[in-house]
Order: structure tokens, then C-alpha cells, then sequence
């Protein structure tokens, strides 16, 4: 019975011993939980510190970002106005091309439409002078024809004169005496001389401008004027500082030009193109 409760206090010592020691113990861990506490909420506070900063500058950049996207959205309108700008400006450029195009296709017409002119104009101006020339033959055999006339009668009027210069001779032979001698002492004949035509006046008229030359095809333009006084048909003189250069024949008349064939023996290195002249009739 003893030694039961001296186990009991014993066991009883050993239990309060124990208490205490886990008294201790957990009064020592409480200490370092708070410790730890404190170090929680300091930690916590400066989290919370920065979760705040964090907040500030996501914020900030939440403002910064609508910011950029703004301007991102105005910097799509505006492209899509360049864009817009661009495929109207490409339709203007194409517009222009075929603008352009057609306008070289019509000078390309024109072209081609000048040359064929220059062609018509050449083979008329051919034809013409062909014409004129042909028209020239006819005049210079007409002439030809009225100077075999003139030279046939001509010849007649020198036959004439003769027989009647040899019976004149031969009435003088048988009266003794070549002539008859007046009683004034002069001679005498019998031969009579047949009048002269007046010779035609000739005049120069009015000053005058080369606007073509040409002569390969033998072909002069002036500028006319009423007082040229010129008709197709005409041949008059081309006059240059009171010198002739040759006869021209006039071929159509118009009332700005006149033009005319260069007939031959004409100075065309002394006729050019702007150079004034004036018309001998």
C-alpha cells in the first residue's frame, strides 16, 4: 500500500514536472508564434504596400494601354483613310492612263492623217506642177506656133522688100542713077519701112513675202495682196534689191497666197523662205 502511493506521488511529481515543462515550452513556442505574427503582419503590410503600388501602376498602365489603343483606333482611321485616298488616287492614275493612252492613240491618228496629208499634199503639188508644166508646153508651142507665123510672114515681107529694093535698082540702072536727087541736093528712096509696135511698159509692183519654197518640185508660194495684181496664167519677174532672179508663172491665186512654177533659169539660191521680193510685170 506504501508503494502504491509513493508510485502515485511520483508519477504524480513526474506529471507536474511534465506540465510545467510543457508550460514552458508552449510559452516559448507562443512567444515565437507571436514573433512570427508580427513578422507576418509586418510582411503583410509591406505585400499589401506594394499590392497597392502594383494597383497605382496597373492603373497607370490600364490608362496608358486605352491610351495607345486610342490612338491605335485613330491611327487605323487614318490608314484606312490613306487607304481610301490610295485606291482613288490609283483609280485617277488609271483614268490617266487610259486618258493618256487614247490621247497617244489620237496623236498617233493625227500623225499618220499628217503624213497621208503630206503625202496628198506632195502628189497634188506633183500633179500640179505636171499640170503647170503640161500647161507651159502648151503655151511654149502655142508660142512656138505664133513665132513660125510671125518669122513665115516676116519672111514674106523680106521677099517683098527685096523684089521691090531689085526693081527699084533696076528702074535706078536704066534712068542712069541709084536714087533721085531733090533740088535741094537730098537723097531720095523709094523703100518705106514698116512701123514698130510700141513696146509694152513694164512695172514693178508691190512688195511681196516668201512663205514656201520648194525646189526640188519647182514651186514658190508668196503672200498675196490686191496690190500684186497676179492671175493664173501670168509670168512675171521676181525682183530682189533692184536685181532679177528669174520669171515665174503664176498658178493659183487665193486670197492669202499665190503659187506659182519656177521657170527655168530662176536664182533660188538667192530666194528663200521670209524673204521679201517684189513683182515685175
Amino acid at each position: 500500500m506504501n508503494s502504491l502511493s509513493m508510485i502515485l506521488r511520483i508519477l504524480a511529481i513526474v506529471a507536474a514536472l511534465a506540465a510545467a515543462a510543457l508550460f514552458f515550452v508552449g510559452k516559448g513556442k507562443l512567444a515565437e508564434q507571436n514573433a512570427a505574427r508580427v513578422q507576418a503582419e509586418q510582411a503583410t503590410a509591406a505585400v499589401q504596400a506594394e499590392l497597392s503600388t502594383a494597383n497605382e501602376q496597373i492603373s497607370k498602365i490600364e490608362n496608358s494601354l486605352k491610351n495607345e489603343r486610342e490612338a491605335l483606333a485613330d491611327e487605323k482611321r487614318k490608314l484606312e483613310s490613306v487607304r481610301s485616298e490610295m485606291y482613288t488616287a490609283k483609280q485617277e492614275v488609271s483614268r490617266t492612263q487610259q486618258q493618256l493612252s487614247e490621247a497617244k492613240r489620237s496623236i498617233q491618228e493625227l500623225e499618220n492623217t499628217s503624213k497621208r496629208l503630206r503625202a496628198d499634199l506632195l502628189e497634188s503639188e506633183r500633179n500640179l506642177t505636171a499640170a503647170s508644166k503640161e500647161g507651159e508646153l502648151a503655151q511654149l508651142n502655142e508660142r512656138i506656133a505664133e513665132l513660125e507665123k510671125s518669122n513665115a510672114e516676116l519672111s514674106e515681107s523680106l521677099e517683098s522688100a527685096k523684089e521691090r529694093i531689085a526693081n527699084s535698082l533696076a528702074t535706078g540702072a536704066k534712068a542712069g542713077q541709084t536714087g533721085i536727087m531733090t533740088a535741094g541736093g537730098s537723097y531720095s528712096s523709094s523703100f518705106s519701112p514698116t512701123p514698130s509696135q510700141p513696146l509694152p511698159t513694164a512695172s514693178i509692183g508691190a512688195e511681196t513675202t516668201v512663205q514656201s519654197l520648194s525646189k526640188k518640185d519647182g514651186i514658190v508660194v508668196f503672200t498675196n495682196s490686191p496690190e500684186l495684181g497676179l492671175a493664173p496664167g501670168a509670168q512675171v519677174t521676181v525682183i530682189k534689191d533692184m536685181k532679177a532672179l528669174g520669171k515665174i508663172q503664176v498658178v493659183q491665186v487665193t486670197d492669202d497666197l499665190v503659187v506659182a512654177n519656177l521657170l527655168p533659169g530662176v536664182q533660188t539660191s538667192k530666194i528663200s523662205v521670209g524673204s521679201a521680193v517684189k513683182i515685175l510685170h
